[in-house]
């Protein structure tokens, strides 16, 4: 159900769209999958940063696009333009030493917030009387 838009309007199921995309998680998401594909352009990061989403919801290409602009902006991401092969040309992305200390700083940041997660599931749980995942 991937891509799909969130819609909270009263009695939908807030699970329809996985709570909508969590956009301040694209980073991460671009920066790995810069990391894992090497050199790429828009169209392959999207497709590997919908494999890594964060949320069903996934990352939308305006919102993969922005994060790239972002992350070149700041010396993360460089890219350049590819004109061979008979199509349009196409911008190649590719993750500077910069962007991989900061996919680093990232991965200890995504830590502690799923730490923080976890904490905040056991005592919902708990408030609530959930036992596992599927109990309600």
């Amino acid at each position: 159900m991937r891509g799909q838009r969130c819609c909270r309007r009263e009695g939908t199921d807030p699970y329809a769209c996985e709570m909508g995309n969590l956009y301040r998680y694209a980073e991460p998401v671009v920066l790995l999958s810069l990391a894992r594909l090497g050199s790429a352009h828009g169209y392959q990061i999207a497709q590997e940063a919908e494999r890594l989403a964060v949320t069903r919801a996934g990352l939308d290409g305006p919102a993969i696009y922005r994060t790239l602009r972002r992350l070149e902006a700041n010396g993360r991401v460089t890219s350049t333009w590819e004109t061979g092969g008979g199509g349009p040309a196409r911008r190649v992305y590719e993750l500077t030493a910069a962007g991989r200390q900061h996919l680093g700083e990232w991965t200890l940041l995504l830590q502690d917030v799923v730490a923080s997660l976890q904490n905040l599931i056991q005592e919902s749980r708990q408030v609530i009387g959930y036992k596992s995942d599927g109990d309600q």
